[in-house]
């Protein structure tokens, strides 16, 4: 698998929210939180879309 790095800005807003379901759901990093909200986001549309 190909990797790439990334840096990307987001609003303190959304991330205060992340923060909240990374301290909920047991996640260690914010970036394992942010990838596993964007998986799920793809999973919904993909299931949308069908």
């Amino acid at each position: 698998m190909e990797k790439q790095t990334v840096v990307l800005r987001f609003p303190k807003v959304l991330l205060e929210r992340v923060d909240t379901y990374k301290e909920k759901n047991g996640f260690g990093t914010r970036t394992q939180t942010i990838f596993h909200l964007l998986q799920v986001a793809l999973e919904q549309s993909d299931n949308r879309n069908r």
